[in-house]
């Protein structure tokens, strides 16, 4: 999953999510992640997500190329907003870089949008 991700410039993965930090991500019961195959097997989308009480949010989607504009990343979306909503989750969000317009698109079609008078503060650790 992380080398799949990694493929696309509009995926944000940080140097230090490596494949140690996804497997410690993945046993997390907030967590939620699926992948789309091809008929060869090969991975061709995923979806990683979490949950905290009634928020949950999209870390990462990616879709290649070749099967964008199918319902892929539609698809990956729905089960894991179905996972939130079973859970209780309420609320979810994203962030998307300025830059990626193709993105903006997608989520406001998966029904998201900009909230206005937030901004998001972040920090390392």
């Amino acid at each position: 999953m992380e080398r799949f991700f990694r493929q696309f410039d509009e995926v944000s993965f940080c140097e230090w999510q490596d494949a140690k930090c996804l497997r410690g991500v993945l046993i997390q019961k907030t967590t939620t992640a699926y992948l789309a195959f091809d008929i060869a097997g090969e991975i061709v989308g995923a979806v990683l997500g979490g949950m905290l009480g009634s928020r949950g949010t999209i870390n990462h989607l990616a879709v290649s190329p070749r099967y964008r504009s199918q319902g892929v990343g539609q698809r990956l979306v729905e089960a894991a907003s179905s996972d939130m909503k079973r859970v209780g989750v309420l609320r979810m969000f994203l962030f998307v870089d300025d830059a990626n317009l193709a993105g903006k698109r997608f989520w406001t079609a998966q029904g998201f949008c900009e909230p206005h008078g937030e901004r998001t503060f972040e920090r390392d650790l």
